[in-house]
């Protein structure tokens, strides 16, 4: 389902999980009355194996600034871009420059392009590197609960957006957000492990109707890196999509001769 996939991946803009989860990365209804204060304490009787002391804002600092991002020297790069789709095949041309904009060409069905370019674009969104005091510089921070393996979950207060995180071992484990009528859940399911920071490789992102629960679509998504001349950058991405437990679409992307520019084109 060519428009769903496209619809539930334009939804995943903007959001770190990493996804981003990247970024990734995402919430749904909660109540405002839990930000009491923006910065939470933990004490040594929560049971919980993180450091006490340590604020809810700091634990979500350190995560933040854990997932591996690209430095503001990233020059771009070109890529050909192979997808398979609902039994067809296509093949084209990606530019992305140092800016994060992106081009995609060589594929003449509109529908097509604009997958590709919504897809990868969530990516360049994710490695986005952009300062935690910049990015989340009027939230605050409310620690909700924690648990004995060591995971937070903490809620987040912006000027315009509400969101509550997982987090576990200085990792982004969950995402949620409100988005218009729809709330989006994204679960990372496998991550790895950089000398720059984590990368998410494989989640799941699950659509709902805020008031009723009920599940608009749900699609996993998994990821290969390979690091090119100092850059991790996405080789090969293939996308579920589920309506009511059953998978009904799947887009396989694959990237290829991916040079790194040398200068703006």
């Amino acid at each position: 389902m060519m428009k769903q996939a496209s619809k539930y991946k334009v939804w995943h803009l903007g959001f770190s999980i990493s996804v981003a989860l990247v970024s990734l990365a995402f919430v749904t209804q909660i109540k405002t009355q839990v930000l009491a204060s923006s910065r939470i304490f933990l004490s040594d009787n929560t049971g919980n194996s993180l450091t006490p002391n340590i604020s809810a804002l700091e634990i979500f600092r350190k995560a933040y600034e854990n997932r591996y991002t690209w430095n503001p020297q990233f020059p771009g790069y070109t890529a050909v871009v192979e997808l398979k789709h609902d039994k067809k095949y296509y093949r084209g041309n990606v530019l992305v420059k140092p800016d994060m904009s992106l081009k995609v060409t060589g594929i003449n069905e509109e529908e097509v392009r604009q997958l590709v370019e919504v897809s990868l674009q969530t990516i360049l969104t994710h490695h986005r590197r952009v300062p935690f005091s910049e990015q989340h510089k009027n939230s605050i921070f409310k620690l909700i609960a924690t648990d004995n393996t060591g995971v937070a979950e903490i809620f987040e207060q912006g000027e315009k957006t509400e969101a509550r995180y997982k987090i576990s071992h200085n990792q982004l484990t969950q995402v949620n957000r409100l988005l218009g009528n729809t709330a989006v859940s994204v679960d990372v399911l496998d991550s790895e492990k950089t000398s720059e920071g984590y990368l998410a490789t494989r989640y799941r992102s699950t659509f709902q109707q805020p008031r009723t629960k009920q599940v608009m679509g749900v699609e996993e998504s998994k990821d290969t890196y390979v690091k090119t001349s100092g850059y991790y950058v996405l080789t090969h991405q293939v996308i579920h999509d589920f309506q009511k437990g059953k998978l009904t679409d799947t887009a396989d992307f694959t990237y290829s001769n991916i040079q790194l520019l040398q200068s703006a084109p």
